[in-house]
């Protein structure tokens, strides 16, 4: 039997999985960590927890397998989006910690940037737009603020190929991960724009200069590594992507106009696009197979898993002490007590924007969340199902951007965590009006390294096997009754969204 690791670098853990080439997993583990948020708005990370945690579950899982692992063909690695990337030296130590994706600070490098080049001018050749979001704007924020760490820098190394230049002493990048840097990626020539680069004074040597398809072989472990990992000496290791097109390939995303909704931390709504329909109101980037001719476009919310976390540590003690005693989720019992509360929350508008600003569509720096309507009558679990509706409103107002380029939905997937709650993806279909489908035990994203793995190897020669690991999917159908009451609130979310960006620009 041959066998193949999938690792992805997220947010707040990481997780790997071992599977054999026909999709059975025979291992599973996952390392928790967090994030610094030095001031508000600001987001940011050392890559050593990274490290540490793909090197501990990678091994775990080989342990846990009690398989030989000479007979792992390969594996592959995905990360959250790193933002900035991770500034090293000469020497290849981190100079800083790395700006993720979540990090809006560069408000004043955006300014410079419409007044200097222009959105127009970045759109035509990249295909993404002018916002703290993007990795390019975030350089630009080290660069102006701290020149004596832009002297030191030799690499901006994205946090997957960072892990994977430790396993294989091998530099890298993939399309993916270039391409949402943004404003330095020419996105119709799948390269670096050197004209953008120079033009705010970006050194081209920051970056790789060859930019790897996401199947394709980065280079082998070392004897270090392998003594570290539970990898044998020798094997291959790809070179993957970011993990939301990932988490999109594990869900099933292969064919024009699917969708991929991947509720974890932030929210990402995927759209597959081999027909160049793209929009100024979404993210816009090679996907993760068959890079060359198919684009990953995706709209988000950056909180949208987060904000449960947040609500579940902040009010949820009494059910995280239960969690420990009995082995029910927080989460679930959480569902639990929204699922008594009515369609609406009984007239609660929830903003899940828990960052100062947000991504496609919304392009807003300023917006933040909020509850709207709070009353002395309303409970808890009001407040619980608000904040779930909330990411139903913000789904639905991210999907209509991608509606808006004329592309028609055709199937539409939910993967990770949040997707494992009834509840919620009830909500979700209902907000929406669209019928997901839900894929029970899905790993997400290390499912989609395994394939890429596979691919990278040759164990598996196209990827649409992964309907096949797949099996059967759940459908949740929108119900028409709660369409029409969710449509009234969906109104209300939209309208807030608009009125409040002038009040939270004066914060």
């Amino acid at each position: 039997m041959t066998y193949l690791i999938g690792t992805d670098i997220g947010t707040m853990g990481t997780k790997t999985v071992l599977v054999d080439t026909e999709g059975k997993v025979h291992a599973e583990a996952f390392k928790e960590y967090g994030v610094l948020t030095p001031k508000q708005g600001w987001a940011e990370q050392w890559p050593t927890p990274w490290t540490e945690a793909a090197y501990a579950t990678i091994k775990e899982a080989i342990t846990h397998s009690k398989i030989n692992p000479r007979d792992i063909a390969a594996a592959s690695i995905s990360a959250l989006y790193g933002g900035s990337g991770i500034p090293v030296n000469r020497n290849y130590e981190p100079i800083r910690p790395c700006l993720i994706w979540a990090d809006r600070r560069a408000t004043d490098e955006c300014r410079w940037l419409r007044e200097n080049i222009g959105v127009d001018e970045l759109y035509k050749v990249t295909a993404n737009v002018i916002d703290p979001y993007y990795g390019y704007t975030k350089i630009l924020w080290i660069k102006n603020h701290e020149p004596e760490n832009w002297a030191k820098i030799h690499r901006l190394e994205t946090p997957n190929a960072y892990v994977i230049r430790k396993l294989t002493g091998i530099e890298s990048i993939d399309h993916s991960s270039a391409g949402n840097i943004g404003g330095i990626y020419n996105l119709d020539k799948r390269g670096w724009s050197a004209e953008l680069m120079e033009e705010m004074d970006i050194p081209r040597s920051f970056f790789p200069e060859k930019i790897l398809s996401s199947e394709e072989i980065v280079g082998e472990t070392t004897s270090e590594l392998a003594e570290k990992t539970g990898l044998a000496k020798g094997t291959p290791i790809c070179a993957g992507g970011i993990d939301a097109p990932v988490s999109a390939l594990a869900g099933g995303a292969i064919l024009d106009g699917d969708l991929s909704s991947m509720l974890g931390t932030s929210m990402c709504n995927g759209l597959i696009n081999t027909e160049n329909r793209i929009s100024p109101k979404m993210i816009n980037y090679p996907y993760v197979v068959k890079a060359k001719d198919t684009i990953y476009s995706f709209t988000g919310i950056s909180t949208a898993g987060f904000c449960l976390r947040w609500f579940r540590d902040q009010y949820g003690k009494e059910e995280m002490t239960t969690q420990e005693k009995t082995g029910v989720s927080a989460y679930k019992q959480l569902d639990q007590q929204a699922e008594k509360v009515a369609i609406g929350s009984d007239d609660l508008i929830f903003l899940p924007h828990m960052m100062v600003g947000e991504r496609a569509p919304y392009w807003d720096e300023h917006i933040r969340g909020a509850y709207l309507g709070l009353t002395a009558y309303h409970t808890k679990a009001h407040m619980f199902r608000a904040m779930l509706e909330g990411v139903g409103y913000a789904m639905r107002y991210s999907i209509d951007a991608a509606r808006d380029t004329g592309v028609e939905i055709k199937r539409a997937t939910l993967v990770d965590g949040g997707a494992s709650s009834p509840l919620w993806r009830q909500i979700i279909a209902d907000t929406t009006e669209i019928e997901f489908h839900y894929i029970p035990n899905t790993l997400g994203a290390p499912m989609g390294d395994a394939i890429l793995a596979g691919l990278g190897s040759g164990e598996i020669k196209d990827h649409r096997v992964i309907e096949q690991w797949i099996g059967e999917k759940i459908a949740t159908e929108p119900k028409p009754e709660n369409v029409k009451k969710y449509r009234k609130h969906y109104g209300l979310y939209s309208e807030a969204v608009k009125m409040l960006s002038t009040y939270f620009s004066n914060f």
